[in-house]
This record gives C-alpha cells, sequence and structure tokens, in this order.
C-alpha cells in the first residue's frame, strides 16, 4: 500500500472578491463559455502564505450573449515550515480547489436571472490553465507584431 506524504498546505479560505453580472442582449442564445482569464500567484515574503487569484468569464467567445457574466475567486494558502516549496504547489490544483465554489456561485445566481441554470460540468483546471497559457502567448505575440 502506497502512503502519501502530508505535502504540509492548508486552504485557509476561498471567497469571492469580484463579480459583474448583467443582462445584455435579450435575443441573444442561452450559450455558455466558461473561460480562465486571469490567474496570479502572490507569495508573502516570509514565504508561509500564497494567494491564488483566478478570473473566470461564463461567456467568453460569445458573440451576442444573453448576459455578462466574470467573477473573481481567491484562495489563500498556508504552508508549514516543513512543508512543499510553493514552486511545487501547482496553480492546477489551486484551481481545482476553487472550482466547486465557482460552480455553486454560478449556478446559484444563474439560478435568479431569467436565463437558463447554468451548472458547470467537471473542469480539467490542467487544459483550463494550458488554454489560457496559449492564449496568453497568443496576445503577446500579437503585441510585439505591432
Amino acid at each position: 500500500m502506497e502512503t502519501f506524504k502530508d505535502p504540509g498546505i492548508t486552504v485557509e479560505q476561498i471567497v469571492l472578491i469580484k463579480a459583474n453580472i448583467e443582462m445584455a442582449n435579450q435575443d441573444g442564445k442561452p450559450e455558455y463559455s466558461i473561460c480562465l482569464t486571469a490567474l496570479g500567484r502572490i507569495e508573502t515574503n516570509d514565504g508561509k502564505n500564497l494567494d491564488l487569484h483566478a478570473v473566470f468569464n461564463m461567456m467568453h467567445g460569445i458573440e451576442k450573449p444573453l448576459f455578462k457574466f466574470t467573477c473573481q475567486f481567491v484562495a489563500r494558502y498556508t504552508r508549514r515550515d516543513d512543508g512543499m516549496a510553493w514552486k511545487d504547489f501547482t496553480s492546477a490544483i489551486a484551481l481545482a480547489h476553487i472550482i466547486p465554489y465557482l460552480r455553486e456561485f454560478v449556478s446559484n445566481i444563474t439560478n435568479r436571472l431569467p436565463v437558463p441554470v447554468l451548472i458547470l460540468p467537471p473542469i480539467n483546471t490542467n487544459a483550463m490553465i494550458a488554454d489560457y497559457e496559449k492564449r496568453k502567448q497568443q496576445i503577446q505575440a500579437a503585441k510585439a507584431a505591432t
């Protein structure tokens, strides 16, 4: 039987820090396209805490969305002195901790709007981050070309 070493990292809190939800186009189709639009890691100077900020757009790439829906969550982690180094604690793991909070928030809010309720399917956080990094590189390449 395998034994796993305790990583020494604890989730302190996961909170919604910003949201923007508004009706946009009454004739829009009830389509959704979840996308990670920003991701940031902030480590405290003493190395004991890490904040991971994640911004989501539920209508990414939809030309005339029925409504606009963006939100930002932050997850705060604490690390013991003998814990895993922050460089080894992947953003995909942290994002996987945020997704249940995002899922609940999205379904709760869309249940209160005159739109179909959005229940997020399972999300591959590694793929979500890879897509985000790819789009970020494309934007940087386009800026460098102009």
